[in-house]
């Protein structure tokens, strides 16, 4: 699923950091997915409901990171449902501030897909939010 295709969803999360010490995109990663409790329940329960629908519980995504560059890690994922893209940024803005960010590309191969995302999509986006907020903090912290 190239970056150019057509998708039946789109977003990007983005914080800025204050810190002058370099991030790549693969320590953003690496941090977005340091989950607390409350996330990680929440994909168990989401997990326990799909499965009855025929629809992929939820892998470890951690484990299907591809560094592109300093500044770029991705993962994609596709089964007979969806297929999504996920990609991690980092890039310099200031001599003190780095701006991250995390974009969510979906595309919808049949209805039971659309259903799926449909239903998760408003916990996606708290997710997203959390975690990304939550990696800015610890980034600032550390």
């Amino acid at each position: 699923m190239g970056l150019n295709k057509h998708y039946d969803y789109t977003d990007n999360f983005s914080e800025i950091v204050c810190t002058t010490r370099p991030i790549s995109a693969e320590e953003l990663t690496v941090r977005f997915f340091c989950a607390p409790q409350w996330i990680i329940v929440l994909m168990k329960f989401r997990n326990a409901i799909v499965k009855p629908f025929g629809l992929n519980e939820g892998k470890n995504l951690s484990d299907l990171v591809i560094v592109k560059s300093d500044s770029l890690a991705t993962i994609s994922k596709s089964d007979k449902h969806l297929n999504f893209v996920i990609a991690f940024m980092t890039e310099r803005r200031m001599n003190d501030s780095l701006y991250l960010s995390v974009c969510t590309k979906v595309r919808y191969n049949n209805r039971m897909g659309k259903f799926y995302f449909t239903i998760i999509k408003p916990f996606h986006k708290l997710i997203c939010k959390t975690l990304l907020k939550q990696v800015r903090r610890n980034f600032e912290l550390s």
